[in-house]
């Protein structure tokens, strides 16, 4: 029978840069190793992840948090960087007792999370799943094969979306979009296992020549590191996990595996 235990404690989040005490919305389902740490997509709270966490939690531990700002998490006035998300993070971890080193996934937003944790916490970090990822270079590449008029558009068209979002999910998403600078100077390691999932599903407003660039520069991070294992699929939309969950759950079962025979 699978340990179930939801908690929330209060924490407090010290980085280097900045002191913002803290109270962290978390849930742990599961028992055993290696434990999974699970970053969502911009925006959202771990209630999204609730089928899929009692699924995966059949196969070891994993955890799920409300990001500062968000869901049942404290608010805050620290700007929703990058830095600042790897550091809530790690403090999360720390302060809360979460026994690593971590299988990392993460979803959207939450891939560039776990990549830059990694970087700044190697040690910590057995293997890395990333679901759907946004390259750093992708919005700029998109946006160059597109006409002024459909530039403008975008661009209206994302600051009408940020209008309808709480005042969390705004944070998050005004930084979202500044965020490739420093995610460029963020290089995948080559000893560790990591998988991409990713949609090349052509509509809902992707085209053909859209899933081809974002196709060039998935194979620029394969690039920095030959081990990266791509799995690609035209059947889901963003929400891979959601539309097929067991692509998420049947990496998972192979990754755990791997990283189980290796600590033997």
């Amino acid at each position: 029978m699978n340990k179930i235990l939801i908690v929330a404690t209060l924490t407090l989040v010290f980085c280097s840069n900045y002191k913002d005490p803290g109270k962290f919305n978390y849930r742990i389902l599961g028992h055993g190793k290696p434990t999974i740490v699970i970053e969502l997509a911009m925006g959202e709270t771990l209630l999204s992840w609730d089928t899929l966490q009692t699924k995966l939690s059949r196969l070891t531990t994993v955890v799920t948090y409300d990001r500062l700002g968000l869901g049942k998490s404290d608010p805050t006035n620290v700007p929703r960087t990058i830095e600042n998300l790897s550091c809530d993070l790690n403090e999360f971890l720390t302060k809360n007792e979460i026994p690593g080193p971590y299988l990392l996934i993460g979803h959207s937003l939450g891939t560039s999370i776990i990549r830059k944790y990694q970087n700044d916490h190697p040690e910590n970090v057995l293997g890395m799943i990333l679901i759907d990822p946004v390259h750093e270079d992708q919005f700029d590449r998109l946006m160059a094969i597109k006409s002024k008029e459909e530039q403008e558009k975008t661009l209206r068209d994302r600051e009408d979306f940020e209008k309808t979002l709480t005042t969390g999910e705004r944070n998050e998403a005004i930084q979202y979009h500044q965020q490739s600078a420093t995610m460029r100077d963020v290089k995948f390691p080559n000893n560790i296992p990591i998988t991409i999932i990713g949609s090349f599903q052509v509509g809902h407003g992707a085209s053909e020549e859209d899933r081809q660039i974002k196709k060039e520069l998935f194979d620029q991070w394969s690039d920095q590191a030959r081990q990266i294992k791509l799995i690609a699929t035209t059947k889901s939309g963003h929400y891979i996990q959601d539309s097929e969950p067991e692509l998420l759950i049947d990496e998972v079962k192979l990754m755990i595996e791997k990283l189980r025979t290796k600590q033997r």
